[in-house]
């Protein structure tokens, strides 16, 4: 049985220290780019493979030791402290003190945007040992894609908004999220149960699972009420009344809290006693009823993710990306309540 090639003959075959080849399986930064070429080739041309033994007992003494320092992570985000950017990002930093890394964030777009290859730098001068990608939606496809040379870097996205570069990531299972909703509205009683949802934001921030989630769930209740629309945060009070007259709503679905605040404000009913009203992001302190998303553990678990890459020596745009979807959990607040349908 042939003996497996280990990073020690890869050392003796090009005259280099073991560390150094290491580092040069993990592109390190601080190695030339010559050097890590030159360490990739002879380690192809000698078939060698990572020990996944070995890689089980790193982690296992990762997790029973206290945590050393290991590195810092990046966290690229379009824009400093975007609102759900913070909440990923407080459950980054928690789980990376858990495994010994810190997480620290890179705006990319401010002051200016900055060019693949200017971040590319930015990310090797500072000998970051990964990356975690999150990108607050848009509707504009240009601003959804991030240029940089990925091949140097293990990387996980979190939330489904990026394009592209097709990452592994993380993200809110938006879709079971939206016909959890819906069949917790119907358990209470509900049956005219509207949908009142950013179109684009469904679009760029959950890929179209609100809407779909809804309608399945929706087709297995009877009647589905005219949806109406709202654009860029833009409230329409009146259309808000007629519509939910005209579709004889007895609830409705909302994107966010502060959707919900305006069906409350402008729906012309009592809030829960006439009409229910609950969001498919029930996580401010509001008392909305609706889904608790959970997003810190969104945060922690790309970060899981990345940490394994990283042991793995996996870099770049994968193959075939893994998608991990964190399911929510319904939040009852105070705008919904058990109603008696008529006989």
């Amino acid at each position: 049985m042939p003996q497996r090639v280990t990073i020690r003959d890869i050392a003796k075959k090009l005259g280099l220290h073991f560390t150094t080849v290491g580092r040069g399986l993990r592109n390190d930064s601080r190695l030339s780019a010559a050097t890590i070429q030159k360490i990739h080739a002879a380690a192809a041309k000698m078939e060698y493979q990572p020990d996944s033994t070995a890689r089980m007992l790193a982690s296992y003494r990762q997790k029973v030791r206290p945590p050393t320092q290991h590195g810092t992570l990046a966290m690229l985000t379009p824009h400093l402290a975007a609102s759900c950017g913070n909440i990923y990002l407080e459950g980054a930093q928690q789980r990376a003190r858990e495994l010994g890394y810190r997480v620290e964030e890179i705006a990319w777009r401010e002051p200016e945007p900055l060019t693949g290859r200017r971040l590319t730098q930015i990310l090797k001068s500072r000998g970051l040992a990964g990356v975690l990608v999150f990108h607050a939606h848009s509707d504009v496809p240009l601003l959804r894609r991030l240029q940089l040379d990925w091949s140097l870097f293990p990387a996980v996205a979190l939330g489904a908004s990026l394009l592209w570069p097709p990452l592994h990531h993380v993200s809110v299972n938006h879709y079971r999220n939206a016909r959890l909703l819906v069949r917790k509205l119907v358990s209470l009683g509900y049956r005219r149960i509207g949908f009142f949802v950013d179109p684009k934001l469904d679009e760029n921030r959950s890929d179209h699972g609100w809407r779909a989630g809804y309608l399945i769930e929706m087709e297995r209740h009877g009647t589905i009420p005219e949806p109406l629309h709202h654009a860029s945060n833009s409230y329409d009070a009146s259309a808000i009344r007629q519509w939910v007259r005209k579709e004889r709503l007895d609830a409705v679905i909302t994107d966010y809290d502060y959707s919900a605040e305006q069906i409350i404000a402008y729906s012309g009913r009592k809030v829960p006693e006439e009409l229910g009203v609950a969001s498919l992001h029930a996580d401010g302190p509001v008392p909305i009823s609706g889904i608790h998303q959970h997003l810190p553990q969104v945060g922690m678990l790309g970060v899981d993710l990345l940490v394994q890459l990283i042991h793995s020596e996996q870099r770049g745009i994968p193959q075939h990306p893994l998608r991990t979807l964190l399911e929510g959990s319904w939040y009852p607040g105070t705008t919904v309540r058990r109603i008696r349908q008529k006989p």
